[in-house]
Order: C-alpha cells, then sequence, then structure tokens
C-alpha cells in the first residue's frame, strides 16, 4: 500500500511539474546559421554570419516601408543548394530574412528540406503575412507565392514564380510593421 501512494504521489508531482512548465513555456526563438534572430541589428548579423562581401544597403524603400537590407550572393549549404540570402531591417532590427535559391533548384527539394524542420505547409494566405509581403517581393506582389508554414514566433513562404525561381521568406510575426 505504501509503494502504491508512493508511486500516485510520484506521478501528481511529475504531472503537476509537465503541466506547470507547458503552461508557462513561451515560443522558442527563432534562431538562423551562426545563432542570427530576429531583433538582432545589422552589424550583429553581419558578425555572425561571418559571411564575406555583404551588400548594405541603407533605407531602401519598398511600398510603404524603410528598410535596411543586408545582402549576401551566391552561398552554398552544405546540402549543396546555392542561394542569395537578404536581411531586412526596419529600425535596425532583423524582421526577415530572404532566401532566393539559384535558378533550376526544384521546389520540392527545398520544401522537402523546411517541412521536416519547421511543421507542415499550408496554402498560402496573404492576410497571414500583411504588410510582409513587401520583404517576400519587391513590390509586393504574392501571386507566386504556394505555400506558407505558420508558428507562433515564425511565418515561412514559399514561393515559386512561372519560370521556375523558387524563394523562401521567414517573417518574424511579432515585428511591429506587419500590423501597420
Amino acid at each position: 500500500m505504501k509503494k502504491l501512494i508512493a508511486s500516485l504521489l510520484t506521478l501528481a508531482m511529475i504531472l503537476t511539474l509537465a503541466m506547470t512548465a507547458a503552461l508557462a513555456e513561451e515560443p522558442a526563438e527563432v534562431t538562423f546559421h551562426n545563432g542570427i534572430a530576429f531583433g538582432m541589428n545589422l552589424n550583429e548579423v553581419m558578425e555572425k554570419s561571418s559571411l564575406p562581401n555583404p551588400d548594405v544597403e541603407n533605407h531602401k524603400l519598398r511600398g510603404p516601408f524603410d528598410f535596411s537590407e543586408l545582402e549576401y550572393e551566391k552561398i552554398a549549404d552544405d546540402t549543396g543548394l546555392t542561394a542569395d540570402l537578404k536581411y531586412f531591417f526596419v529600425d535596425d532590427a532583423l524582421v526577415a530574412f530572404h532566401v532566393d535559391f539559384a535558378d533550376g533548384t526544384p521546389y520540392e527539394t527545398v520544401r522537402a528540406q523546411l517541412i521536416p524542420a519547421y511543421g507542415e505547409a499550408v496554402p498560402f494566405d496573404a492576410a497571414k503575412v500583411g504588410n510582409g509581403r513587401f520583404v517576400i517581393d519587391d513590390d509586393g506582389d504574392l501571386e507566386d507565392c504556394r505555400e506558407m508554414v505558420v508558428t507562433d514566433n515564425l511565418i515561412i513562404v514559399l514561393e515559386q514564380d512561372h519560370e521556375g525561381d523558387v524563394d523562401v521568406t521567414f517573417l518574424d510575426p511579432a515585428a511591429a510593421f506587419l500590423s501597420k
């Protein structure tokens, strides 16, 4: 009988701790390569990226917004994919990360790498990205967007244009410019 009571008390404590942890848990911070995270300033991202030859454009107007952009061209990853990387900043805080894959990169190859890491994709819904349209596409034209992954702390948009070129944009859903 003592063993049964001790077992029940232990089980009750474990369940209470698990429930408390689940209720207190905030969404995990999203980090990209080398620990780059939303909210970092341009200099922090340049330092952490450790990539050569950055192209910096300060105060570039896209739609109604003034962005700063940090771009690296033709970067290859461990899987052999090559892409141009663009980081977008509003008020010197990273709000989006855009990956423009090299011509000929198959959509399904990119999708297959993202879905296991971030969750199931659903059909694209422009209402969920709001003003993020201006980092997904220069002029805010979203007709090429196919799918998206939406979590508490990240929006990922998968895009394939009529020529077959594939882009992926990672948006900070907490970024103030999205709701303006």
